[in-house]
């Protein structure tokens, strides 16, 4: 049920912009071109505004900053037409915004239709769609869109809910992978733009670098090339590094017991 919902959710979004822009350019087609502009330009400007703009791909630059825009422009318009539940992301629209922007479409979609009727759309004799049609169209499939969507949260799990009336930026989503304790989730802040999480910035080394000879050790499967290859070369520790750590290890290892030991092959094995 959930899957058709979303679904039925998602093409019926598509039919009301469709008609939305349909409506606008029968109108004026400069009224599309100023609604798109001006919904897009609301957009960036939140993003903006609550530090949020920049995207989480881990480039930096002038390049960084255009390719931020090119992703903002292209994310916002798949939703604005397809409603895809996976861009309330606070690493994306952000949930909040997510389920604002749909509404908002509704909104877009009855203003067009009545400026297509008052502009005399409906009685140029061109064929187009009639007012009454037109009204009838948007009267079911914006109900349509209402009610999957009201089914849509009514059989999620509660938990899931709240994700589309969350105001969390990415910056927090990211920063807060950190304090959990799975060491995967945690490594995973290194792969986003370090534009995301300066405040932790100085954590993150701190937790590489006491780290990293473990992980050498246990070679965790989330340690890959590319992993190794996002962090900054002052954060590796260097073979110095390794020796005090080695007589860290030591002391601790010593302080637990472990001088009482037992040979077998030549090795000393450690007794737990």
């Amino acid at each position: 049920m959930i899957f058709v919902c979303m679904i039925l959710n998602s093409s019926l979004l598509l039919l009301l912009r469709s008609l939305s822009a349909a409506m606008l350019m029968l109108a004026q087609k400069r009224y599309l071109m100023l609604y798109m502009a001006g919904d897009m330009a609301l957009y960036l400007l939140q993003k903006m505004a609550r530090g949020d703009f920049h995207y989480w791909f881990p480039v930096d630059g002038l390049f960084g900053l255009s390719l931020s825009l090119l992703l903002r422009v292209i994310v916002k318009t798949l939703t604005d037409f397809t409603g895809s539940i996976h861009f309330r992301s606070p690493q994306e629209l952000g949930g909040m915004y997510w389920t604002l922007n749909m509404f908002l479409a509704l909104v877009a979609t009855v203003a067009s239709v009545w400026i297509y009727v008052e502009s005399g759309g409906d009685e140029s004799g061109g064929g187009e769609v009639a007012g009454g049609e037109a009204w009838s169209l948007v009267g079911y499939m914006g109900g349509g869109w209402v009610v999957t969507f009201a089914l849509f949260l009514l059989l999620m799990k509660h938990e899931y809910r709240r994700t589309f009336f969350s105001t969390k930026t990415a910056k927090q989503q990211i920063m807060d992978r950190f304090e959990v304790e799975d060491e995967a989730v945690r490594a995973s802040v290194v792969t986003k733009n370090a534009k995301m999480w300066p405040a932790i910035r100085l954590d993150v080394k701190e937790w590489v670098q006491a780290s990293w000879w473990r992980w050498k050790e246990e070679k965790p499967i989330w340690m890959t090339e590319g992993w190794v290859a996002k962090l900054p070369k002052e954060w590796i520790p260097t073979d110095e590094d390794r020796e005090i750590w080695e007589e860290a290890k030591g002391e601790e290892f010593m302080a637990m017991g472990g001088e009482k030991g037992r040979r077998r092959d030549g090795k000393v094995q450690a007794v737990n």
